[in-house]
């Protein structure tokens, strides 16, 4: 088997590589670099931390490839967005608890390729048994071949559409209170992680 070098990060492994960094506590509950676990993979350019995850021996660019500490707030406040928005859906909305999902569908291209795992051990998805979850793919490429192979789904899909509910968050002062919480790894109440209670 020929492998290429690497060249970069793609959008579900840096998910892996945020977990895997903070399983291995090189960046603490803030999401923040760890000096002493870095060790001589981190340096500072500018003000700002880099981690080296590839030397420039091994990268297909003949240069580092690296993770910065920016790089990583982007993905803290994603992650945390993301929960944030699983839990207004699901209990405040729905009046349910993550627990009580029977299947939770994960949508989109990019979905299929998010190891469950991963995206819990860093607050992403919530902590619930990973028979759960399910990839769905390109649902909504999947929808429009359904109802071009059987027209008689339109109805269904009228059904669907008028039974969604639109939820307006940039204004909900609730939701920016649960967001500042979730901007930890995994989480400011570590209780809703169990898997990782270890993890200190």
């Amino acid at each position: 088997m020929y492998l290429k070098k690497p060249v970069g990060i793609c959008g579900s492994g840096m998910i892996d590589l945020a977990a895997s960094l903070f399983l291995s506590k090189r960046i603490d509950i803030r999401g923040k670099f760890s000096r002493q676990a870095c060790g001589k993979n981190l340096f500072e350019k500018d003000g700002i931390n880099y981690f080296i995850i590839v030397d420039k021996n091994h990268s297909g660019t003949g240069e580092p490839i690296c993770l910065s500490q920016v790089d990583l707030n982007s993905l803290t406040s994603s992650k945390a967005a993301m929960y944030t928005i699983l839990e207004v859906i699901v209990k405040n909305t729905a009046g349910l608890e993550f627990e009580d999902l029977e299947k939770f569908y994960v949508a989109g291209t990019f979905g299929s390729f998010i190891n469950p795992v991963s995206a819990i051990s860093i607050g992403m998805l919530p902590d619930i048994p990973l028979k759960t979850f399910e990839v769905l793919g390109n649902s909504s490429l999947g929808g429009a071949m359904e109802l071009l192979k059987n027209p008689d789904a339109f109805e269904r899909i009228i059904k669907i559409r008028q039974s969604i509910t639109y939820i307006e968050l940039n204004v909900n002062q609730e939701f920016m209170n649960m967001f500042s919480g979730a901007k930890f790894f995994p989480h400011t109440d570590s209780s809703r992680f169990p898997s990782l209670q270890n993890i200190s």
